[in-house]
């Protein structure tokens, strides 16, 4: 896996096989002299590509909860934890 653009970068963190994509994003910051806010941003408003702090992976627009800050699988899971009560 060669990451030489954000394009690319954006593309392999929202592939579902890789596992480890929070390494692949703080690589990829590294190398490039970027902060992780600022990497986040890039990503988000160009690549629709949204990092979920809940389950550590990344989503597209659709899949990603801003009110919350996490994929609307997370939120959906807390849902239902919640009415179990």
């Amino acid at each position: 896996m060669k990451i030489e653009t954000l394009e690319d970068l954006a593309k392999e963190l929202k592939n579902d096989k890789n596992k480890n994509v929070y390494k692949i994003f703080d690589d990829y910051a590294k190398k490039n002299n970027l902060s992780d806010e600022e990497l986040e941003q890039k990503l988000s408003k160009e690549y629709d590509c949204f990092k979920c702090d809940s389950c550590e992976k990344f989503y597209c627009y659709d899949e990603y909860s801003f009110f919350d800050e996490e994929c609307i699988y997370c939120f959906d899971s807390e849902s239902d934890d919640e009415e179990e009560y």
